[in-house]
């Protein structure tokens, strides 16, 4: 790592952690999936379920990472020339230009669909705050995957307060703050089956909605994982890194994933793999850092990984209200959810992809990107010009 004096009193960082962007679009990929596998599209039912069952945790641990990546990345790019108003201007056009063109896509395929709205769940939705509501029936509607954009603008928030406080741990103290933090995110399940009540139930699980929604949802109980990949920032940015490389991080991960699956349900939400994700992000920055890189952070991977936010807004009422649209009507009305073969229905899955790859390209290029050019910082004022000279007389 080089040593010029970084302006938060750190080493300074790379410019572009390109492996990390290409881990993006993969970590969606399961996210992806989970999603298309509880749409049932196998005419088997078995077919079904064992799609479900295979995904296991895989999505659940793919937001960890985003999480956490969020806090390592924010950190890592962070200068002492930011002001906390520049910083929260940068993140609200990042954020809600994509968010409020993606709710109004929502809203019209609702509306195609015949969907009935839940006004206040749409109302607490376009303003992200429905993360708040303690019930993951009040997230269920209209675009549900924005629960984690509430969440984030939550981190944002409390993001100056964070790294001023983070800023103060001595480098020789950050593994035992990042350890305790750890343990934090290993305690909350705990918590949540200790302290709330276990009904009403959830039909999957063996939990109540309250406990789902602390450990899951809650954007305070998501914020500390944004604060472990802060401190892992900051590890690898002090020069305190253990010099772990990509691939034993990632046999760690492999193996916390294989160990989750034998666990209760809360646990496998982010408990026990938290640690070995912060490590393999920690890792990939390193790796990219010293310029070693990796596959991860090729041009294509890269590209891919450009798209994954716009991606992430627009795969689910792709999948979801996409699905309503085509399906066929009883006599009352109600949807009759179509499936198909082996064949048919993985053909349905390949192309909601690509559907939703090509929205996400446009919304990409259409909207996140000329915003950010033209919004997301201050203009620059001209200088003022000198006065003229006066001829002297």
């Amino acid at each position: 790592m080089p040593t010029t004096p970084h302006p938060t009193g750190t080493t300074p960082p790379t410019p572009n952690l390109r492996s990390l962007t290409g881990l993006r679009f993969l970590a969606l990929l399961p996210v992806f999936l989970t999603h298309a596998a509880f749409e049932g599209v196998f005419t088997d039912p078995r077919k079904s379920w064992g799609f479900l069952d295979a995904m296991g945790s895989a999505g659940y641990a793919s937001v960890s990472f985003f999480f956490l990546l969020s806090g390592f990345v924010i950190t890592w790019s962070y200068r002492s020339t930011d002001t906390t108003r520049r910083f929260w201007r940068r993140r609200a056009f990042r954020v809600f230009p994509n968010h409020l063109v993606a709710y109004v896509f929502a809203v019209a395929l609702m509306l195609a669909a015949g969907t009935a709205f839940d006004v206040p769940g749409m109302v607490a939705q376009l303003f992200l705050v429905h993360a708040w509501v303690p019930d993951p029936l009040f997230i269920d509607t209209g675009n549900t995957v924005t629960w984690s954009l509430g969440a984030d603008v939550a981190f944002y928030a409390l993001f100056p307060l964070l790294l001023a406080l983070v800023n103060k741990i001595k480098p020789t103290r950050l593994w035992y703050a990042a350890g305790t933090v750890a343990l934090l995110v290993v305690a909350l399940p705990t918590v949540a089956l200790t302290l709330l009540p276990d009904t009403p139930a959830m039909a999957v699980g063996g939990v109540s909605r309250s406990q789902y929604w602390f450990t899951y949802f809650f954007p305070l109980s998501r914020a500390v994982e944004c604060v472990l990949g802060m401190l892992m920032a900051r590890i690898v940015l002090t020069g305190k890194w253990i010099r772990l490389g990509v691939l034993p991080a990632a046999a760690l991960v492999a193996v916390g994933y294989a160990v989750a699956q034998q666990l209760p349900f809360l646990y496998r939400l982010s408990a026990v793999l938290v640690v070995p994700l912060a490590l393999l992000t920690a890792a990939l920055a390193v790796a990219d850092a010293e310029g070693r890189g990796t596959p991860l952070g090729s041009r294509a991977m890269v590209w891919l990984g450009e798209l994954s936010f716009a991606f992430y807004l627009v795969h689910q009422v792709i999948l979801a209200y996409g699905h309503v649209l085509i399906s066929p009507r009883d006599a009352q009305g109600g949807v009759l959810p179509r499936t198909w073969g082996t064949a048919g229905g993985i053909t349905m899955i390949a192309l909601s992809f690509v559907v939703s790859m090509a929205l996400a390209w446009l919304l990409h290029n259409g909207v996140e990107k000329p915003v950010m050019r033209r919004w997301s910082r201050p203009r620059r004022q001209a200088a003022p010009r000198p006065p003229a000279k006066v001829p002297a007389t």
